[in-house]
This record gives structure tokens, sequence and C-alpha cells, in this order.
């Protein structure tokens, strides 16, 4: 379902893209636009004009000039291309979850994105031809068209691009190189370019992967015990076919106050899908690494869990090495096999170079678009990134949106304030993370398991790190994010950008969703050789990951025909701002909101307490953390009242909207007994639990063996006539017509017979008089059935009797039952 099988040219017809090229810049060098500061970049484009390539970095405190890099150097570079048309790629993007759009569901395959929204052949040979010009030989443009690749010596990138090449110790002794000027190209080519990156490695991504300080947090070993408590107390993982963690795993939660991936599956309501054999198969998933991993730690987790997860190895820009790596690859790895034990787990590693490695990395997992979700716990501050990649970011996330993929990235684990502890003058800044702020991408912050319920994570009296959030320096909020109707959404915390457009004038709010953050009560895994507890903002974004696969697998999916509904944003903002009432009721439903805490990080010298979290969504916590199955009122696991699962799947349908009742049968039954009828009709999930049959004011569940077939034990009820409606997973509800009532009758009764008498060939007419002749079965004289009988109405039967001799009891077998034999029924011979 996820690729909807439509050729390049029906999709451009539908789209109105437009042909037309740029405007022709004037004649001679054209110096790139750089990024505004403190502005916005207006999502009517993905990647608007002016948020260009590579000015140079601002170099962190303590830094050193050491020259000029070598002139040898060899670099690899990648000149990245604007799209055609944004305006025609965001309405794009919009529709795919516009049920009202003829493009509702119809995600591109592979290949087509280039064709519909990349640049022209014209304007990629006008790129392509001005790199000649200046000695460069280009390498083949990518699939999508976005970007061209260069490797060159370092004197050629300079003489070339008009800039110079330095470099510069840093204070943690790594030797970095950067780019002087901002680069240069021809007029005839810079429109068509969206950004140069290669040229300085002084910011690299960062892990944001933390390990537990070594100290007591007051309270949280009581936290977590509770939190482990509740997992045991809830369903059990393994009983209903989810992995089961061995001692080991299990002991060293215990010691740690973490968690396995049962007792986090049992915290965010993934088992009762296990209980439906959904452990996320057929679905693949991405983990974009900067580091190696080691595969005897991957494989001793599987063996402790005793899974078969298939772990497949891309390399991007020769790769990442090899290792153990820091923890973070193992932890995304780890955490994404455990909870989602049947999917494929495709890890794209690179080397942690600079721009270019991260741009290539992104760009080669959405352009292979084999994988349904994207998971990075990989980020820099907003304020300290290369605009250029920032810019192209936006694309290839804008084009993952146009293939169904949905990614989640880490939010980061400074709290409010990102860019600590870079070493910039923006450690104290209010600050969030990219890709995490990027307008297509889902961003998750952290949070602490206290109990039932959740905190914001928010270690700062020990160091500790605090859940990422806060206002986008460079992108405005994105029209699905705009949702009034979502409590909190739009708050005295938020902010208005001259920048931004009329109809949607606030910055970009991160983040939207959270999970599980803090190392105190973390994730158990597998590293470097033995069993240790993880945190950081890293584990919430393969959490979410796994929860997003294992909703694309779900039976809620497979019924509705939602595809690979997965989770993404505008669908996600779209059922919170129609469910809000729900999520955020006195029981919970889809999400957990999370009320408690504020993520000032406090070492970094910030204390104003701008996000505290909130009832709805904030900028601690987001929208909530996930509860994927739904919960009755008390608390159990419920199949009827949606979680998140079922309300993706429901808001991507393609079949199933509608619920209607076309017939009962029977359409009659006794008074004060149950009865089993069979409910035809359409609309209805075969799924257990999800569908109940409402019948006056009594509600029972429905045993639905198709889409268009159910049975139910109806109640014992008094008599008269009632309404009968199905009611699937409280979502939607059939109409009452004249074909959804049912009659509950008493027992029928004769009162008298005319003639009482016959003879005893039989073969004579009687008129039996009584009550409650409705549905009737059956007349007998005695042990004999009339020859044959007539119901003229609910008081009168008009039967032939049969043969016989003596007195005998006439009988009436109806809808209620069978009358009694009384003086008023006697028929003689």
């Amino acid at each position: 379902m996820r690729h909807a099988r439509l050729s390049v040219a029906v999709l451009a017809g539908l789209i109105g893209l437009a042909a037309a090229l740029l405007p022709a810049a004037p004649s001679g060098a054209a110096v790139l636009p750089a990024a505004p500061q403190g502005g916005a970049v207006s999502p009517a484009a993905p990647q608007s004009g002016g948020v260009a390539a590579a000015r140079p970095p601002q170099l962190p405190r303590g830094t050193t000039r050491l020259g000029a890099i070598s002139s040898r150097t060899a670099l690899h570079v990648d000149v990245t291309l604007r799209v055609r048309n944004p305006a025609a790629l965001t309405a794009y993007i919009a529709d795919l979850s516009d049920r009202k759009s003829p493009l509702f569901h119809h995600f591109l395959r592979p290949a087509q994105f280039g064709a519909l929204f990349g640049p022209s052949l014209s304007q990629i040979a006008a790129v392509e031809a001005a790199l000649r010009a200046d000695g460069m030989t280009p390498g083949p443009v990518s699939a999508d068209r976005l970007a061209i690749p260069v490797t060159a010596p370092a004197w050629l990138v300079e003489r070339a691009l008009h800039t110079g090449l330095d470099r510069y110790r840093l204070t943690g002794g790594r030797v970095a190189y950067a780019n002087t000027a901002a680069p240069e190209l021809p007029a005839a080519a810079a429109p068509y370019v969206q950004g140069i990156l290669g040229l300085n490695d002084i910011d690299r991504v960062q892990s944001l992967a933390m390990f537990p300080a070594r100290q007591s947090r007051p309270g949280t070993g009581a936290r977590a015990a509770d939190a482990a408590a509740e997992a045991a107390a809830g369903p059990d993982p393994a009983a209903s076919g989810g992995p089961a963690a061995c001692a080991a795993a299990t002991d060293a939660a215990a010691a740690d106050g973490s968690f396995t991936a049962p007792q986090l599956a049992a915290h965010y309501q993934m088992s009762p899908l296990y209980g439906h054999g959904d452990l996320g198969q057929g679905v693949n998933v991405a983990l974009a690494e900067f580091e190696p991993d080691s595969a005897s730690d991957i494989a001793a987790y599987e063996a402790c869990y005793g899974l078969d997860t298939p772990v497949n190895y891309y390399t991007v820009d020769g790769g990442a090495g090899t290792g153990s790596g820091s923890g973070e690859a193992a932890l995304d790895i780890e955490d994404l096999a455990g909870l989602a034990p049947d999917v494929t787990v495709d890890v794209y590693q690179a080397p942690n170079g600079g721009s270019s490695d991260v741009y290539d990395l992104y760009s080669q997992i959405i352009n292979a678009d084999r994988d349904q979700v994207v998971s990075t716990s990989w980020g820099l501050c907003e304020l300290d990134s290369d605009s250029g990649l920032i810019s192209s970011e936006d694309v290839l996330f804008a084009q993952a949106a146009t293939q169904g993929q949905t990614v989640f990235a880490a939010a980061g684990d400074f709290g409010s304030t990102a860019c600590y502890p870079d070493g910039s003058s923006h450690d104290a800044d209010l600050s969030v993370s990219d890709p995490a702020s990027q307008p297509y991408v889902v961003g998750v912050g952290g949070t602490s398991i206290a109990g039932t319920a959740e905190t914001v994570w928010n270690g700062s009296s020990i160091g500790d790190g605090a859940g990422g959030g806060g206002l986008s320096d460079v992108w405005c909020m994105p029209a699905y994010q705009d949702q009034s109707a979502i409590p909190g959404l739009v708050s005295r915390y938020s902010k208005t950008s001259g920048s931004c457009p009329s109809a949607v004038p606030y910055l970009r709010q991160v983040p939207d969703v959270s999970a599980d953050a803090d190392p105190l009560t973390g994730y158990t895994i597998y590293f470097d050789g033995t069993w240790l507890a993880i945190g950081g903002t890293s584990g919430g974004a393969p959490l979410w990951a796994a929860a997003a696969a294992l909703i694309d697998a779900s039976p809620f999916c497979g019924d509705y025909g939602s595809g690979d509904a997965g989770v993404q944003p505008a669908g996600l903002y779209a059922i919170v701002a129609a469910e809000h009432s729900h999520i955020y009721g006195t029981t919970s439903a889809g999400l957990r909101d999370v009320t408690s805490g504020n993520n000032d990080y406090t070492p970094s010298g910030y204390t104003g307490g701008r996000y505290p979290a909130t009832r709805g969504y904030d900028m601690a916590s987001g929208l909530g953390t996930p509860l994927i199955s739904g919960l009755t009122r008390s608390g159990k696991a419920s199949t009827y009242d949606p979680g998140l699962a079922a309300l993706m799947c429901f808001q991507y349908r393609t079949r199933l909207g509608t619920t209607a009742i076309g017939a009962i049968s029977p359409r009659e039954g006794p008074a004060g007994r149950s009865r089993t009828v069979t409910i035809h009709g359409i609309g209805f999930l075969p799924i257990a639990g999800a569908d109940h049959v409402e019948i006056g004011s009594k509600q029972v569940t429905a045993s639905c063996v198709s889409t268009s077939k159910c049975t139910v034990k109806l109640p014992a009820l008094r008599p008269g006539t009632y309404t009968v409606r199905i009611s699937v997973e409280d979502l939607t509800l059939s109409p009452v017509t004249l074909r959804t009532h049912y009659r509950v009758v008493a027992a029928p009764a004769v009162s008298s017979l005319s003639p009482a008498s016959g003879r005893h060939k039989g073969g004579n007419d009687v008129t039996i008089h009584g009550t409650n002749f409705v549905g009737v079965l059956a007349v007998r004289f005695g042990a004999k059935s009339a020859v044959s009988f007539r119901v003229v109405s609910a008081t009168e039967i008009v039967a032939i009797a049969p043969s016989g001799s003596g007195t005998v009891a006439v009988t009436v077998s109806a809808a209620g039952g069978t009358s009694a034999a009384s003086t008023h029924s006697r028929y003689h011979y």
C-alpha cells in the first residue's frame, strides 16, 4: 500500500507541477546566500531561497589556527541542488495526509521524486558545466537529482570555489579544517545550488546517548522499582508471544534501575500487539550511525532474548571503521530488536567527518527507500550547524515524506540549551538540535519513568542531562503542527517571526513526542562485553521507531488498508487534535500526557524555566509518550479503546471508514434470556475485542469473522423493540435504520381456540387466539405438528389440525419461547 502505482506523468498532472525554470541570474560570479541568523525559513518551501551554502563556521573557544591545509589533501564535497517548485512539494506532502485530496496515500516510488520535484536536466547540466569550467570533475548526480558529488584536492577546491581552507586545533586536541570565506560559483549555476557541503569538519554530529552518573538521585530507586513492578504486573510479553529477557539482563536491570525490553514494551503498551502476532514483521527500519558496533555485542543481546533479528550493514563514504563504538550504535540496534524483534534492521554507517558524510548517509537511506522507518540518534545544535547542511537535509526529509518514510530524531540531551557544551558562544542560549527540529522529522524528547506515569527527564542536579526541546531558530512551524485544538500547542512560550507566513506565523516547536531517556531509568543493553544501563534521547528515537514498525505491521493497518501508516507527522498531529479530549482526558488514549517537570539544564547557565511540562503539548515533552495499545478506564489493555496503533491506522485507512448494519438474524428473541445473533453489514474489524454491539443501554463484545459478518451473544432483556448499533474501536458507530431493530418478546400464550374440537382425521381450520405470536416457528396439537399454519397477527394464527384422538394441548413455539398448556388451549377430537 505504501507505493501507489501511479506513473510520473499522472502524478505530475495531479500535482500541477510547474515546469518553468528558475529565473536566470545576472552574469558574473555570485556568492551563494547564507542562512538567516535568528530568522526562520517559510514552511511553504521545504528548503526556501536564502538558506544555502557554507559560510565559514564559528570557531569554538580556545581554537588555534595552524595554517593552510595541505594542497594535496583530498576532499569530498557535495554540491546540493534546489527543487524546482518548493510550493508544489509542500502541497504534495500535505495532500498525502488529506483524505479529501485525490493524492491521499499516493506515496512515491524510488526515482519518482527527482523527475517530479528535482531540478530539471538542463539545470543540472548548468551546474555540472560550471564545475567543469573551474577544473573540477563532478560525479554522477544522485537518483533524486539533489546532489552532485565532487572529489578533488584542496588546492583545486580553493581555486574553483574562491575560498581558502585552513587547519585548526580544537580544545580537545582534534585537528580540523574549515573554509575561510563563503564559496562562490558562476552566476549561471548559483541559482540552482542549495549548498556546498564538506568544506569544514569543525562541528561533527554528536551521539545523544548518555551513561548514568554513578551517584543516587533522590527518589530514583523508588521510581525505578515502581516502574519495574508496574511492568511486571502488566501484560506478560513472553506469554503473549513477545521477547523475554535472560536472567543476566534481568539482574543487571534490577541492579541499575534500568529496564529490559519486555518491561518497556509493557510500559508503553506494545505487548498486546505481540498477542496479535505482531512483532514488526515485514518492516525495514534504517538506523543512521556515525560509529561502528561490535557484532559480538549484538549477538550476545539477541542470544539473551532468543532473537534472530536480521541486521544488515551498509557503508557510506567508506564506513565508520571498526570496534565497539561509544555504545550509541549498540543501543539503537538492541533497543529496536528487543521491542520489534521481527523487523529487518538496516544499519547505515558513515565516518563522522562533517556535513558531506551526514548528508550522504541520509541521502543513501532515503534514495534506497527500502526502509519504512528511519531513526537517528545523532545531532548538532542548530546554531552551530552548517546552514547548507540544514537546508539540504530538509529537502531529503521532504523526499522521505513523499515516499511514506517516517524519520525519528533524538531531540538532544541538554534540555533547552542544545549547544551546551559545544564550547561556542551559544552554550547558554536557548536552542534546539538538528535534525530533530526539521519540519518533516519527528523529534523525540526525553522522560523519566516514574511508576505508571512519566516526568520530564532533567538530571541537572547531577549533570546527567535533560530532554531537549524549545523553539527552532531556522524553521517556521509547519502547517500540520499548527493545531489550535491541542491544549498548549500555542502558548505564551510560542514565538512568531516576520519570516513566517501570516497563516502560521510561529516558529517550529520541538519535540513532537517523548520517551524514556533518563540514564537512571534507562535501557539495559549489552555493550563492550557486559550488561549495563544507558539513556539519553538516543534511546527514545529507536523506541519510537520500534513503535512505528509495530504499527505498520499491526492487524489494524492490515484491516484498515493503511499500508505503512507508521507515525506520519501530519497524521500524528491530526489525530491528537481530533481526539484531544480523550488523549488528554482522565484516561490516557494513544499517548501518555507528561505534566511534570521542565527541561532547564542548569549546568549550561540557563535557569529561566521557559518550558515547563503542562497538560497537552509542551516544549519539554511534546505531545506525550506512546501508548501503542488502548487502555480501559481501569487501566487494562483494550482493543476496543483505541491506542496509537489503531488511531494511526484509522487515520490513513483506505477502507472500513464507515460502519453499517445490513441485517440481523434472527430479528427477534426471547425475553429474560440471552441469545446469539448474526449481524451482516460493512466496516467491521475482525480483531478480537475491537467491535462492540450496543443494544438499548447495554454494550457487549461482538466476534467478527470478517469485515462484513459478526456474531454476538445478546444479554437477557425485557420485552420491547431495541435499536442495535455496532461501534468499531470507539471510532465509528453504525447508523439507526429499519434494519437495525431487534425485538425482544415474552413467551406466547394461547387464550382460545375456534373451534375447540374437530374430526379425528383432522384437516379442518383452527383459529388460535393469544399473545406474542412473533417469529412463530411451530404450532403443535399435542405431539403432532399442524399440517400448516398462517400467522395473521401477533394475536391470531390460523392452523390446519392434524389427525388425532382424545384431548390435546395446542402450543405455539415462537421467538419468545413455547406457550404453556392451559384450559384455554385444549383441543378435543
